[in-house]
This record gives C-alpha cells, sequence and structure tokens, in this order.
C-alpha cells in the first residue's frame, strides 16, 4: 500500500479488497460472519489489518442467520460473506428471512474473473440471478474505483426505507486489482450506520382521520408487528397505548412492542392467542402497527374482523391494503406515525383513558383469567417435560435485560405465546420472516455479540439443531457464552402434530432418533446439562447464564404425545383441515 499526495489531495493505493476492508470500518460494520475462497482473499488479508471482528462461519446460511439476529439486537446492519458460487447461494435462505422481516443487512459475494467469465470457470454459477429476488438490491462493482461509492449504496439500501438486505457482488479482479483511491472518497454514509437511515411521517391529514376514529371508538386494539422493532418504536407505542387506554396485542415479530407483562399487553392474535383474538371480536375500531397482516396473523386471512374501521400505519406503501382494507392508510414510520397520532389526540387524552376504564378494567381481567387456565400447564410436574413448564421457568429466571432467541416451527409458537418480555423492546427474536428451523443456534451467535454482557438464551427443535451442529464448533472458538435449550422430542414435532390432526395419526418421515445432545455438545467444548426432571429447569437455565465464555446446551426431555405438541392453536374460525399449512 502506498500513500502519496497528487495535487495537495492525499492518495491511496489500496487493492480493491483493502477498499472494501477500509469502508467497512469506516461505516463501524458489524462483526462479520463468512467463508473464505480465492476471490476475496485480499479482503480477508485487510479484515484483519483494519481490526475488524470476522469470524469463519461453517455454512454460509448460518452466517446470514448470525448477521440478521446481530442486526435485530443492535439495530446496525449486519454483514456476512461468501465465495463465488455454492458459497453465495448457500446465502438464499437467510436473505430471504432478512428480505421478508425487514432486516438490513449487507452480504459480501465474491464473483469470477471478469477476462474469463462465462468459461466455465470453477463453481461459477448465475448467482446474482439467483440470488437477486433474495434482496432489496444487487450491487455488482464493475469498475474498482466506485467501490467507495458502492458500499455507501449498500449501506443506504439497507436501512432506507423498509430495512432489508443487499447483495455486493465483487469480482475477482476486481478484489485483487489495485486503484489510485482519493482519500476525500473514502468516507461512510454517516445517516445509514443504523436503520432506520430516514423517517417518513405519515400525511398531516390521515393523521388526523385516524386520531378522529380512535378517539370515537370505546374498544380500540392495536395490531402490532415488527415494524415497531424496526423503528425504535417501542417506547413511543407503549407510551401511547398508556396514554389513551388502548389495549396492543402483537404477532411474533412483534413481541416486546409493549411489555408482555404491561396491563395493557394482550399477547400474541392470530392463529395463536391468549385474549385478543375475543377482544378483536368485539373492537370499534383497529390500529396496525408495522404488521403486513400475513397468514398466521390473520388466522389465514379472517382476522381483522370485517366491518370494523382499520387504520394500517406501515412504511412500505405496497402493504397497505394488500390482506385487509385500511379505512385511513398511514403511510410513514412507525415511531413517527405513532409520535405524531399522540400528538394530535393528546387534549384529548385523559377523556379517552377514563372513559375506556372499564373496557381497561376487563381486560386484566380476561388476562387474569387466562393465566388460571393455563397454570396447571405452566407449573406441570409430568415427565417428560410439559413445553408450558419450560416457557414457564423461562419467564422466572431470564432478567428483564436477557434476550430469548427462538427458532422455527415449536420453538417460536410456544415462546411466542407463553414467554414473557418484561420491557418494551426487542429482547425477543424470531426468524418469521421465512420461518426457516436452524435458525436457533447461529441466531444465538449474532445475538450475543451484539447483547455484550446481557444473556441471551435460545430455544430450538432436535430437528433445527440437527441442521446447524456444526456451528457449535463455531460458538466455541467464538467464545459466546449463551444458552441454548434444544426441545427433545425425538421428532420433527410440528409435523408429527399436524400428522396427528390431520391424519389420525398415521405418521411418516417424521420421527428422529433419540440421541442426548448435552453428551454431544460437551464433546464440542460446550457445557452440556440433560434436564429430565421439570423442577432441574430453572436450575439448568441459571447454570449456563452464569456460564462465561463457552455456550450451554441444555437438552430437554420433552413430550413425545403428539396430541400435546400444539401450543393452544386458536381454531374456532379457522380450524385445522386437511390440505392447512398453519407453520
Amino acid at each position: 500500500m502506498n500513500d502519496t499526495v497528487r495535487s495537495n489531495r492525499p492518495i491511496r493505493t489500496l487493492s480493491g479488497g483493502r477498499a472494501l476492508a477500509e469502508m467497512l470500518r469506516r461505516h463501524d460494520a458489524a462483526p462479520i460472519f463468512g467463508m473464505g475462497g480465492f476471490q476475496l482473499l485480499p479482503f480477508y488479508d485487510a479484515v484483519r489489518e483494519a481490526g475488524l471482528s470476522h469470524t469463519l462461519i461453517n455454512d454460509e446460511r448460518c452466517g446470514a442467520f448470525a448477521a440478521d439476529a446481530f442486526a435485530r439486537v443492535s439495530g446496525r446492519p449486519g454483514v456476512c460473506d461468501a465465495t463465488l458460487g455454492p458459497g453465495a447461494t448457500n446465502l438464499t435462505t437467510g436473505l430471504v428471512e432478512s428480505l421478508n422481516a425487514g432486516v438490513p443487512l449487507i452480504a459480501i459475494a465474491g464473483d469470477t474473473n471478469r477476462d474469463h467469465s462465462w468459461k466455465n470457470m470453477t463453481q461459477e454459477a448465475r448467482q446474482n440471478e439467483i440470488l437477486r429476488p433474495a434482496v432489496k438490491e444487487v450491487i455488482r462493482v464493475e469498475r474498482i474505483q466506485r467501490l467507495p461509492e458502492l458500499v455507501r449504496r449498500a449501506y443506504a439500501v439497507a436501512t432506507s426505507g423498509r430495512p432489508g438486505p443487499v447483495l455486493l457482488d465483487v469480482p475477482e479482479d476486481i478484489a485483487h486489482g489495485e486503484h489510485d483511491f482519493d482519500e476525500d472518497d473514502l468516507y461512510p454514509e454517516a445517516s445509514a450506520m443504523r436503520a432506520p437511515a430516514y423517517r417518513s411521517r405519515p400525511d398531516g391529514d390521515e393523521i388526523r382521520r385516524a386520531a378522529a376514529l380512535l378517539s370515537r371508538a370505546e374498544r380500540p386494539v392495536v395490531l402490532a408487528g415488527g415494524g415497531v422493532h424496526l423503528s425504535g418504536g417501542q417506547a413511543a407505542l407503549t407510551a401511547f397505548a398508556e396514554a389513551f387506554g388502548i389495549p396492543v396485542a402483537h404477532t411474533l415479530s412483534g413481541k416486546g412492542a409493549i411489555p408482555c407483562n404491561h396491563g395493557l399487553a394482550l399477547g400474541l392474535f392470530g392463529r395463536y392467542s391468549r385474549i385478543a383474538n375475543d377482544l378483536l371480536e368485539t373492537a370499534d375500531c383497529i390500529l396496525v402497527v408495522g404488521c403486513k397482516l400475513g397468514e398466521i396473523a390473520t388466522k389465514r386471512y379472517v382476522l381483522p374482523p370485517p366491518g370494523v374501521p382499520l387504520i394500517h400505519l406501515e412504511v412500505l406503501a405496497e402493504e397497505i391494503g394488500r390482506c385487509a382494507p385500511a379505512e385511513v392508510p398511514l403511510w410513514g414510520d412507525a415511531r413517527a406515525g405513532i409520535e405524531d397520532l399522540q400528538a394530535e389526540m393528546a387534549d384529548d387524552a385523559q377523556r379517552q383513558r377514563t372513559a375506556r376504564g372499564e373496557y381497561v378494567t376487563e381486560v386484566a381481567q380476561r388476562m387474569t383469567t387466562w393465566r388460571m387456565e393455563v397454570e396447571e400447564r405452566l407449573t406441570s410436574s409430568e415427565r417428560p417435560v410439559n413445553m408450558a413448564r419450560m416457557c414457564h421457568e423461562l419467564n422466572n429466571t431470564l432478567p428483564d435485560d436477557a434476550v430469548l432467541v427462538a427458532d422455527g416451527g415449536f420453538a417460536a409458537h410456544w415462546t411466542g405465546l407463553l414467554c414473557e418480555t418484561k420491557a418494551a423492546g426487542r429482547h425477543y427474536i424470531a426468524n418469521r420472516g421465512f420461518a426457516s428451523i436452524g435458525y436457533g443456534l447461529p441466531g444465538c451467535m449474532g445475538a450475543q455479540l451484539a447483547a455484550g454482557e446481557r444473556p441471551v438464551v435460545g430455544v430450538t427443535g432436535d430437528g433445527g439443531f440437527n441442521m446447524v451442529i456444526g456451528e457449535l464448533e463455531t460458538a466455541v472458538r467464538l467464545g459466546a457464552g449463551f444458552t441454548i435449550l434444544i426441545v427433545n422430542n425425538a421428532a420433527s414435532g410440528y409435523v408429527k402434530a399436524l400428522q396427528q390432526a390431520q391424519f389420525d395419526g398415521r405418521f411418516q418421515s417424521s420421527d428422529l432418533s433419540e440421541l442426548n445432545y448435552a453428551r454431544l455438545a460437551e464433546g464440542f467444548g460446550c457445557q452440556g446439562i440433560r434436564v429430565e426432571d421439570p423442577d432441574d429447569l430453572a436450575g439448568a437455565i441459571a447454570s449456563g447464564m452464569a456460564e462465561a465464555g463457552r455456550p450451554t446446551v441444555v437438552d430437554v426431555v420433552v413430550t413425545r404425545d403428539p396430541k400435546q405438541m400444539l401450543p393452544g392453536v386458536d381454531n374456532r374460525a379457522a380450524p385445522i383441515r386437511k390440505g392447512d399449512r398453519i407453520a
């Protein structure tokens, strides 16, 4: 690397890989997860010199998952990389998760030397065409001198509007080539280092229309989705609900938009519900905030009830009215929209809060009744362990600032319904953008790097864990001190439960081997704890949180009875039928 001065302007001779690393450093890049190849070797060498954090991953999909979880906890764009061909295509599932969930992420992929592209080069594929539908934008670097500009572009796209992943495609000759860069061009896109980069506000006339509807409502309900977290709007939404006495229900992605133990919290709505669905049936106005109203949230599109005035606040305009007609569309950032609504309604807050006093009392009574109804399951001493008891012990053991990571399938369904965040904020991470199993273990790694000293606990199924067990080696090497509970039912439990419900227990390809995951974990260098008695759960979780510098795997032997595997699906309006999907 040569530093010179031309025409009184500092010039730095850098390889493309070194320029890429330098631009990431200036963007305060998140810890990077990746697996190298020849195409990006200059970048890897420069990462070391630039002092960036880079962790070798065992599977590129897990690298994307880890980066995704880091971004959800920190608000900063996650970063992952892959070599060309199979490395790049392995990113697909993780990138779709981030795209569907609105998570900012920068994925860097090496590509072929442009002098020899499409001449049957080793591992060559049409990777940009494959990944294009999985990201907000594909940015291919065709000219080395444009690298700084295009890194800025990647961050801007990832964090603006509805956040999402961006693919930065770097050909071999760009990474290995050199250029005299003007120092003045090596600057970051300062506004794009966190999401959202910019905030858009809904139209003032529409805010006034929405405020008028809410002010007249006697039994309004807020439905909060993951967009509340993306905008950092949790405190604003909690303050809004308190100011006007409006209860809040949430999706799996929206858990923590208001503390789960708050007097105005209704818990999940949709396919899984505590009391929210019942209250939606009597609602006279519904405010949807940062939620797409997809299949699970709407119980396959039978919620919200028809005829109830609906206000939809959403940063992605084309989602408004997509699944349910909106009487008042509010196009803009969730936090900004909630703040504007509160300002518009402020003079009437005392009257509304007083008028809804009985309604709020009813909410508290309904929640108390629900808790009494599930108490027997929450405190069950049955063996194998009841999943509800496991969630109950998580509630009792995790501190207020903990982060709970839930894998796809049962892990998210049970924890989403029964586990409670104790403070507003993103203390619950579930990969509901794509709901792929296998997210739990790499998600814990990414979350732990973002959470610092805060405890991170994950829940995954044995099937999901089997898919990514090699990342235990990564976690041990990283010194990540998270705790992960494995729901060990020796089955692809969700599929088995559905086979029980739909095919009278005719099971096919849904059983797994009986394994002791605690012993397997010890072989990787983790602390392994096997729990067969529910009374041992609290101690095992506490032991994991106390273990510094290495992961703890808690192997929880849960019920094998498929009739007890589903966590209270609300089937009243949309029963499970043959052919239904309720993932």
